[in-house]
């Protein structure tokens, strides 16, 4: 198999790629959401532009951190999207931390998660990140396993130390 992460850009915007956004839930059984979900090709230009300026701080946002978003590939069909925030502010150590991801359905249980977090703290690494942050519901064994056969390792929140449906993770990155 053949794996390749790419920067998400409006341009990759082929036949597949939106077939895999539409694919996605609007929202899954976790409550996570899929902002691409039931939106026209023009839309999802103008979300992944909009993005774009954020992440390279070119628009500044409350909500959203400069972030790179990306897709992962295997052997050319697109299986995976998520993203790297660079820095969290504290509403992001409690709802989600550095790293984001979803599978396509049809592609989930293939390993291609564990892959695609493998790649991003690959990129993390690369850009001096020394540490990084993530979360999931208790009750998502998939996205627990995860990040533990990534190397990151449970915490406790100080933020929110009462989260009982909730687990913390965090990697140091060498």
């Amino acid at each position: 198999m053949k794996y390749r992460l790419q920067e998400l850009r409006s341009n990759l915007l082929d036949n597949e790629l939106f077939n895999m956004l539409q694919e996605i839930p609007e929202t899954d059984e976790f409550g996570q959401t899929n902002e691409y979900f039931g939106k026209t090709r023009e839309q999802i230009i103008e979300e992944i532009n909009s993005r774009m300026k954020v992440a390279y701080s070119l628009t500044l946002s409350r909500n959203i951190l400069p972030a790179e978003n990306y897709i992962l590939y295997v052997d050319d069909k697109p299986v995976c999207i998520g993203g790297l925030r660079f820095k969290l502010n504290n509403y992001w150590k409690r709802h989600s931390g550095n790293i984001w991801y979803k599978t396509r359905p049809s592609e989930q249980k293939k390993g291609y998660c564990s892959k695609f977090v493998e790649l991003i703290c690959e990129r993390a690494k690369e850009l001096g990140m020394k540490e990084l942050f993530a979360q999931c519901d208790i009750q998502n064994y998939g996205s627990n396993k995860v990040l533990l056969n990534n190397g990151f390792e449970k915490y406790t929140n100080p933020l929110c130390p009462d989260w009982k449906d909730t687990n913390f993770y965090k990697k140091t990155l060498l």
